[in-house]
């Protein structure tokens, strides 16, 4: 028996950001927080949807403390913002941090308290009305009910999760606000969706609804990060990096993550280094440490990204993807462990043992141990 939750509204297409306004108005709103990066503060985008919500009689507000790895103090600061204002609705408007801030900032103008007071915690009320606009194909924030956040007073990435009271009510995915995004804020989100698809498919709770979006997005992102990646105009590639996204998001917050993500939260919450780096780097290692315990799951994989099975078994056609991604992620550029020059090999030992109390270790598709995963880091450290 599995349980699959989706309740988020899609509107996909280039243009479609148009439809903010009316979409706001269809949930009763008539206030509205736009919560966004730092880089749209009184930009022409931001005009945009304040003038779509004036047309519809909405008047709106904008709070843009976003940082790369939220914090939970600025979510704490924006409910409170948004209880004074008489907020109705929230619209995040940005990459995965945004739309993460997005959501904690309107469950806490529901539900009262701190952050922290909703870790891993159902939320007593539903949040405000939430829209959720990416422009950047990652994390799938726009699907998810969950809001992954910096705890500051813990020193730990914390996550509000709720599949019932925490989903956003409506994505806006137009392609035409991912075309200004430098290469490295494609690449990098671009392989957090493959994680998502690869960790979703792989995991011990994976269901077949999960699998089948996992497999799809795959083939997705085989296809269509590299063109985002050299033609960053091209509007095809980019619509379809974001319907991966929210796919990968779909698949895997009904199943769930593994070591990947264990470990590049471990090292992203002491470090502050970006979430869709760690993945790409960690992603290679982590599946070379675990394929011998779902060879099966691993040759589709392979398969979906284009290895032809014929006159193979499964442990070559696994391998063979392997290999496949391992290059594949090697055309991003990616700076290895090694040159982000955040740490060294001496901290292995005490990452290794904080990703091994990271509840999505347990779900990975082979069991970790310290020593697995200074294996995996050391791999990830010379990539």
């Amino acid at each position: 028996m599995f349980n699959f939750n989706h309740q988020t509204r899609i509107i996909s297409g280039a243009g479609s950001l148009g439809e903010v306004g009316t979409q706001a108005k269809s949930l009763g709103a008539t206030k509205a927080l736009i919560v966004s990066d730092p880089f749209f503060k009184d930009s022409k985008t931001i005009d945009f949807i304040i003038d779509c919500l004036k047309k519809e009689e909405i008047s709106s507000f904008t709070y843009t403390k976003v940082q790369p790895n939220p914090r939970d103090y600025d979510c704490e600061e924006g409910a409170e913002i948004a209880k004074e204002q008489g907020i109705d609705i929230i619209i995040g408007l940005g990459g995965g941090s945004a739309l993460d801030e997005a959501k904690a900032i309107a469950a806490l103008v529901s539900n009262g308290g701190k952050c922290s007071d909703w870790d891993f915690t159902d939320l007593d009320k539903p949040m405000l009305a939430n829209i959720c606009i990416p422009t950047t194909a990652g994390t799938g924030a726009e699907v998810t009910f969950c809001a992954v956040l910096d705890d500051t007073d813990r020193h730990f990435k914390m996550a509000m999760f709720d599949s019932i009271n925490l989903i956003p009510t409506i994505a806006i995915l137009d392609p035409e606000l991912t075309i200004t995004l430098p290469q490295s804020a494609t690449a990098g989100p671009g392989m957090d969706v493959m994680t998502h698809a690869i960790e979703a498919y792989t995991v011990k709770v994976h269901n077949p609804i999960s699998d089948s979006l996992a497999l799809s997005a795959i083939k997705l992102v085989k296809k269509y990060l590299p063109i985002a990646f050299t033609n960053p105009t091209n509007i095809e590639a980019r619509e379809k990096m974001l319907i991966a996204s929210s796919m990968a998001g779909m698949a895997f917050i009904n199943s769930n993550v593994g070591a990947v993500h264990a470990m590049s939260e471990t090292i992203g919450a002491k470090y502050d280094l970006p979430h869709g780096l760690l993945n790409a780097l960690l992603l290679t290692p982590v599946i070379e440490y675990s394929l011998d315990a779902e060879i099966e799951r691993y040759a589709d994989i392979a398969v979906a990204l284009g290895v032809d099975p014929d006159g193979k078994n499964s442990s070559q056609v696994a391998e063979e993807g392997l290999k496949v991604l391992r290059e594949f992620t090697k055309q991003f550029n990616f700076p290895n462990l090694e040159k982000l020059d955040k740490f060294g090999q001496d901290d292995f030992d005490s990452l290794a043992e904080k990703a091994l109390i990271n509840d999505l270790t347990a779900d990975n598709a082979k069991e970790l141990t310290k020593k697995g995963y200074i294996e995996i880091l050391e791999k990830a450290y010379k990539f």
